[in-house]
């Protein structure tokens, strides 16, 4: 019996030791618990200062002159961080890659947009970290088209080479020299800005070729028709920040920010944005026909573009791409499937605009914008923001509004953002497919032929846009459409 009792206490002991042993794992997981939560909220408890100085090259990427989509892309991402971080960003423009650097590196900034820029030796600027690069490109080799193209390395040897003063420009030319074993002559402007002096020296037939960086000339070429790309040299050059360490909270405001707008869309949504519609090859003759078509036929219509715009709150250069896009600003055109005049309205959108002639220009003009607008305001429910709610409203005007709710809710169904233009682009497509369409209320559509038209209205649209500020022959006949518009774009 004393046996069997003494087994008892034994058990009795050995339970409340462990039950002992298991209330101190706990209370050591909730102390472990409470400390790292507890450097959790001091590390993002930290607060920034007010005012965070910025250092930007100035550049178009960064303060555009040319661009209708907003700030820049460089900016607007920049203008997310503010936000993000609730600062206030006191931003300078540098003339050069290097005195902006200089700023940074002197404490008179602390935050650089190094736009295609990467400094040597950079481990050496021990308070200074850099950010993730979020774009690459190379440098491009163009030549006048007064002059042949570049045929083989060694025809440098003789000629005078323009670039922008970009540090990693001049780098890639040296290397360049190095490599066909002569020496080329390199001129650099004052600036590391591509658009001026690429426009001052296009007509100067003395110089054969240019070196420029890619992330920066693409927006570009559109207005530089006398310059091509006839090669690319050297490693890419990248785009990313660099900020000072010793700003309190900046680094992990900055990193946190960077993996936030990484993971959830925002980088890529902005680069469809003001990227995205520019086509990989430039197509020259399609470039000449729009200037010559601005100057003798759109100032035929222009008292028509800019009444309707103007009555349906919409800039009056977006209307004039949209019918440049349907009928090459021709009253007459008509198409296989039966839609006819400069809008090219089809009998149903004639009856429901109420219109009596789709080829009398002041009545094709108007509907089409009472149109456009009517499904802009239908998109209201849609949770459609900004330009990509214009983007969707263009792509009903394509190819109905019935076809561009399909495609908002296959977005979702396949789990995609269905409020940008990004995510439509890829679901389009997928509207041919049986697989897809036979999920929709509206069924099979032309999907690829939306995401075309779409972008070439954007593509026009900015190439009208940058017409209209730039010194050119154009400009006179554009300059009245960008009056009084400031208030009427997202």
């Amino acid at each position: 019996m004393s046996i069997h009792l003494s087994k008892l206490n034994r058990l009795k002991k050995g339970t409340r030791t462990l039950y002992l042993q298991h209330i101190f794992n706990i209370v050591a997981y909730l102390a472990c618990f409470l400390i790292v939560a507890t450097l959790y909220l001091f590390k993002y408890d930290i607060s920034l200062p007010t005012f965070i100085r910025v250092a930007a090259v100035d550049i178009e990427r960064n303060f555009p002159q040319l661009s209708p989509w907003g700030p820049g892309f460089d900016r607007e991402l920049l203008d997310g961080f503010s936000d993000y971080a609730n600062v206030t960003l006191l931003i300078t423009p540098y003339p050069t890659h290097n005195k902006a650097f200089e700023a940074l590196e002197n404490g008179k900034a602390d935050l650089m947009l190094a736009s295609g820029f990467n400094p040597e030796d950079f481990d050496k600027y021990n308070p200074i970290k850099a950010g993730p690069v979020y774009e690459s490109s190379p440098a491009l080799l163009l030549h006048n088209i007064r002059r042949f193209e570049l045929r083989t390395p060694f025809e440098l040897c003789d000629q005078a080479v323009f670039a922008p003063n970009n540090p990693d420009l001049i780098k890639t030319f040296k290397r360049l020299s190095k490599d066909i074993l002569c020496a080329p002559t390199l001129v650099t402007s004052d600036t590391s800005n591509h658009l001026t002096p690429l426009l001052e020296l296009a007509n100067d037939k003395s110089f054969r070729f240019h070196l420029v960086e890619a992330g920066a000339f693409k927006p570009l070429q559109p207005f530089l028709h006398q310059l091509r790309v006839t090669d690319s040299f050297g490693d890419d050059l990248e785009y990313r920040w660099y900020w000072r360490d010793d700003v309190e909270g900046l680094t992990d405001k900055c990193e946190d920010y960077w993996n936030l707008i990484t993971t959830n869309g925002t980088l890529e949504n902005k680069r469809e944005l003001y990227f995205g519609f520019i086509p990989d090859e430039t197509d020259f003759y399609t470039l000449y026909s729009l200037r010559n078509d601005i100057k003798e036929r759109l100032p035929y219509y222009q008292k028509y573009i800019i009444a309707a715009a103007k009555q349906y709150e919409m800039d009056p250069l977006l209307l004039a791409a949209v019918m440049y896009q349907e009928s090459r600003f021709n009253p007459l055109a008509r198409s296989r499937t039966g839609v006819e005049g400069l809008m090219q309205l089809t009998q149903d959108t004639v009856s429901l605009m109420g219109i009596s002639s789709r080829l009398d220009p002041k009545q094709s003009i108007t509907a089409g914008a009472k149109y456009l607008k009517y499904l802009w305001d239908k998109l209201d429910n849609r949770n459609v923001h900004g330009w990509d709610r214009w983007f969707f409203a263009l792509a009903a005007y394509n190819q109905g509004l019935g076809h561009v709710y399909d495609a908002i809710d296959i977005a979702g169904y396949v789990g995609k953002q269905p409020g940008t233009w990004r995510s439509l682009k890829q679901i389009f497509p997928l509207l041919t497919m049986p697989k897809y369409n036979s999920l929709t209320r509206y069924g099979y559509t032309r999907g690829y032929e939306a995401v075309d038209y779409v972008d070439s209205i954007r593509y026009y649209y900015y190439i009208m846009k940058g017409l209209a500020v730039l010194s050119g022959p154009e400009a006179k006949y554009l300059a009245p459409f960008t009056v009084g518009v400031s208030g009427v774009n997202p």
